[in-house]
């Protein structure tokens, strides 16, 4: 307060209830008006609700009919109990009005919650004035927040109306009446998640139902849990101990529809920010009930050795299998313990291309029925592969809430993201492990889990194109965004984990390469998530943050923010490391966009293997180990190519390479005047420009990355890069440059959104030559 305020009013408190009364009073005592308080939540009060002098004061100054805002226990509350809301009460001798933030994302433009309503505690509505909801930004986001508020808000007011005479909540029965219409479920999440059935409202109930009636505040056959979410010790994921549940735990509320309340529409809760929803185009199909999680056997596989393998990615392909077969259970799919996720057997991977499924490792259960531990059924259906825009089916729906889910808790395909990137970079093989030393068993182990890492990657990038073909407009562009960005994040990682298989360096000293990388492998015993009483904004970024901060270039934030396109492209692509057979189809791509003039065609006739060798043959010659490709649906359509030591690469290219390229490629070949053949012949026959030591010593590894025209996707060019600078920050380096020409404008720029900057050192012998870096 400034002084002269200071001078009337003892204390602020004082001064906010005197300017509330007074307003209140000078607009004709309204029947609803709001008081939001400086210390509107538990965490902002000093010391603590109960003994903050604010609240008490407010609590005698304000007037009986002025209503309190109050958040919770935190700004983002991750529960509402009954008794902190008696305590506040307590003190503010106020009924209060609940601020709910749950849902809000307006803190991190990187997040978006998709997820039901819950963790508010059953009998919270008696003791309320009122309750906001504070929704998403996105309109179209807020479907299944809005229908499960209303959901848990109607159970809410059936347990008012059906008290005992000693004031206590009768049991909800599955019988008739106002529950039956609602479709109520009891006691559902203690209570707070009441369910929409899809049942009529005068259908009696199945012989299934006909049990004997729950308390509301007991899950059957489970006991009231709490909602809390620790890290789970050893590898620092989080883990739900109760509460608040995940999709695969919770019955299955997308398939529930909105009936009429029995009560008033005048009851219903105050929605702020929204006033309608859309929710995803679903496919009509029954969502199958979620079950118990289950551990895949081992088996009877011995351990090998054999490397990951992507180089059936075009001959066999793959649409990654999503949802299970009828009386499957689909957390039984998709929740596979650490060394046991997946079938053992390190065979390749299978990696995503639309509208084929390939064949998967399938383990024999007790009874001698086969089935696959990693997920066997496509996840895109028959009628979608036939109908691009078919709409989107129960199991992609899932999938997309699942990865945006609340603020403090993930999905089942989001968790077992980050469990499984997490692991996998701990656990990590290095070079020249041999298969029958005793850590052949745990390259095994990792190899499996990878396998299953890339079924969940690949589920990502299909649901990605799913959605761009079957989501309405309004949709797409408010979710598309979000779910843009993890496909990129996605295609990086997953592209990194098939690097790291045998690639990554093993020096003898404890501080050699691996040990030394800056923190990144020192940081893996860390904790990966804040502590239980940060707010969600802490977690910047939520599922995308977490992934991104498990990347070796994690740090590098300018690395993974663009703008999303202003026109979503449904195209499937795939990253991964480089291929044997992958140089011929990577020599083509260079050939795109040429004329076809007789005396080009012919020269290439001759000579196919031209452009190619001038382009990308010294790296896949010296350095194919940090190799990336990209590919689509036409074959591969861009690489990033570098060297971890480039002063050592340079001398090798210099004095082996260049020599058997001149001798491949003479003067003589009478190209002269055909431009860009002209001047890969001149490269090989032109003494190289001498990089400056400087440069050398403070960005010591050299990259190349360029994709073809036809690739219009931002994102999937980043993916590139991020991957190859993991695989050279992995290994030890510190900083990276690429030699571009001054008149190539479209590379300078590429490179410049990347980080690059242009390093102020002339080259006098190659004046049209620029030196771009940047430090990892």
């Amino acid at each position: 307060m400034c002084r002269a305020d200071r001078d009337v009013f003892p204390s602020l408190a004082q001064a906010q209830a005197s300017v509330a009364n007074e307003a209140y009073r000078e607009l004709g005592l309204p029947p609803t008006f709001l008081f939001c308080p400086t210390e509107y939540c538990s965490s902002l009060c000093s010391p603590s609700p109960a003994q903050s002098r604010y609240l008490q004061t407010l609590g005698r100054e304000l007037l009986p009919e002025i209503g309190v805002i109050w958040t919770g226990p935190k700004v983002v509350s991750q529960e509402l109990s009954v008794a902190l809301v008696e305590e506040v009460e307590h003190v503010l001798q106020h009924r209060l009005l609940i601020w709910d933030n749950l849902f809000a994302n307006d803190y991190d433009c990187r997040r978006v919650f998709l997820g039901p309503y819950t963790g508010r505690a059953p009998d919270l509505v008696p003791r309320l004035s009122g309750l906001l909801l504070n929704p998403n930004c996105e309109l179209q986001a807020n479907f299944i927040p809005i229908h499960t508020l209303g959901s848990w808000f109607r159970s809410e007011l059936w347990g008012c109306a059906h008290t005992d005479s000693t004031g206590g909540r009768t049991p909800l029965q599955s019988s008739t009446g106002c529950e039956e219409e609602a479709g109520l479920h009891p006691g559902t999440a203690g209570g707070q998640e009441a369910l929409l059935g899809p049942k009529p409202c005068d259908t009696a109930p199945s012989g299934a139902d006909q049990h004997e009636p729950e308390p509301c505040d007991v899950t059957p056959g489970n006991r009231k849990r709490e909602a809390t979410s620790v890290p789970e010790e050893g590898n620092g994921s989080r883990t739900s101990t109760g509460g608040p549940r995940s999709p695969a735990e919770d019955q299955d509320w997308l398939t529930s529809g909105s009936r009429m309340s029995c009560e008033p529409s005048s009851a219903l809760p105050i929605t702020a920010g929204s006033d309608g929803s859309a929710g995803v185009p679903v496919a009509d199909e029954t969502l199958h009930s979620l079950g118990t999680p289950t551990c895949c056997s081992r088996g009877a596989s011995t351990c090998q050795s054999t490397p990951l393998d992507s180089s059936d990615v075009r001959e066999r392909g793959s649409s990654p299998s999503g949802s299970p077969q009828p009386g499957a259970s689909t957390a039984d799919a998709l929740q596979i313990p650490s060394g046991s996720r997946a079938d053992p057997s390190p065979g390749p991977i299978s990696q995503l291309v639309d509208g084929a499924t390939s064949p998967v490792p399938t383990a024999l259960l007790t009874n001698g029925t086969a089935v696959s531990p990693i997920l066997s059924v496509p996840l895109m259906s028959e009628e979608a592969r036939l109908d691009s825009s078919a709409p989107l089916t129960m199991e992609e729906a899932r999938m997309l809430v699942e990865l945006f889910y609340l603020p403090y808790h993930h999905g089942p395909q989001a968790q077992h993201l980050l469990e499984d990137l997490q692991w996998l970079r701990a656990n990590s093989p290095s070079v020249g492990v041999p298969s029958g030393s005793p850590n052949s068993c745990v390259v095994a182990e990792w190899r499996s889990r990878a396998r299953s890492f890339q079924q969940l990657c690949a589920q990502t990038c299909c649901l990605h194109s799913r959605f761009v073909c079957s989501a309405g407009q309004a949709l797409l562009y408010d979710l598309h965004p979000y779910l843009w960005d993890i496909r990129n994040l996605l295609l990086a990682a997953s592209a990194f984990v098939l690097w790291l298989d045998g690639r990554l360096l093993c020096d003898p000293d404890h501080k050699g390469t691996w040990g030394s990388c800056f923190g990144w492998c020192q940081s893996i015993t860390a904790p990966l998530f804040p502590g239980e009483d940060a707010e969600p904004w802490v977690r910047r970024g939520g599922l995308f943050g977490e992934l991104q901060a498990l990347l070796p270039v994690g740090n590098s934030c300018d690395l993974f923010c663009h703008p999303p396109p202003l026109f979503p492209s449904r195209q499937l692509y795939v990253l991964r490391p480089l291929l044997p057979q992958d140089k011929g189809k990577l020599y083509q791509m260079f050939q795109e966009g040429l004329d076809g003039e007789p005396s080009t065609v012919e020269v290439l006739a001759a000579h196919p293997d031209l452009l190619g060798d001038r382009v990308l043959g010294s790296f896949l010659s010296l350095s194919p180990e940090y190799t990336f490709v990209l590919e689509d649906e036409g074959g591969p359509c861009g690489y990033a190519a570098g060297a971890l030591c480039a002063e050592r690469f340079l001398r090798e290219r210099d004095s082996s390479w260049l020599p058997a390229m001149q001798r491949r490629y003479p003067r003589e070949l009478g190209i002269l005047g055909q431009g860009v053949l002209e001047e890969a012949l001149l490269f090989f026959h032109t003494k190289p420009v001498a990089v400056p030591l400087p440069v050398l010593r403070r960005f010591p590894s050299l990259v190349q990355l360029d994709t073809a025209p036809r690739v219009q996707d931002v994102g999937a060019s980043r993916s590139l890069a991020v991957s190859l600078l993991s695989a050279l920050r992995a290994n030890g380096s510190r900083g990276v440059f690429c030699q571009v020409s001054a008149a190539d404008h479209q590379q300078l720029s590429f490179y410049s959104k990347l980080g690059f900057i242009v390093l102020p050192l002339p080259c006098p012998s190659s004046p049209g030559m620029q030196l771009l870096g940047r430090l990892l």
